[in-house]
């Protein structure tokens, strides 16, 4: 079960570094004022968290087999049997909720600095 953990938790984590990355990078390449970039940044940390939430949602026990968090496994490391791909549904739509969470706060936390920097 730890290596599904840890697959899981790395999966969310690069998805979340690869917005973080592509948002800053275009947000550099627009040359952005620092409220809009800001702004910017929230309404795609936004759409991210909500993106998770509807991805969690939709999550079952026959589509975490086409998971990537599943599939980086070997079939050895792989929990098994129904209750296992249960098991590991629950456990990954529950990671991406905390990850949903964490990026709805990151959200709130760009939107403030974003006014806070648009009232200088």
């Amino acid at each position: 079960m730890d290596p599904f953990c840890a697959r899981a938790f790395g999966f969310l984590l690069w998805r979340a570094f690869l917005t973080a990355l592509i948002t800053i990078l275009l947000t550099i390449a627009y040359r952005l004022q620092l409220s809009v970039a800001f702004l910017a940044g929230a309404n795609v940390a936004l759409l991210f968290s909500f993106g998770l939430i509807v991805w969690a949602q939709r999550l079952t026990d026959e589509r975490i087999v086409r998971t990537e968090a599943w599939q980086m496994l070997d079939s050895t490391e792989r929990p098994a049997g129904v209750a296992g791909r249960r098991w590991a549904c629950r456990h990954l739509s529950d990671e991406a909720l905390l990850f949903a969470k964490g990026a709805a706060a990151v959200a709130v936390a760009l939107s403030a600095s974003a006014f806070v920097f648009a009232t200088d």
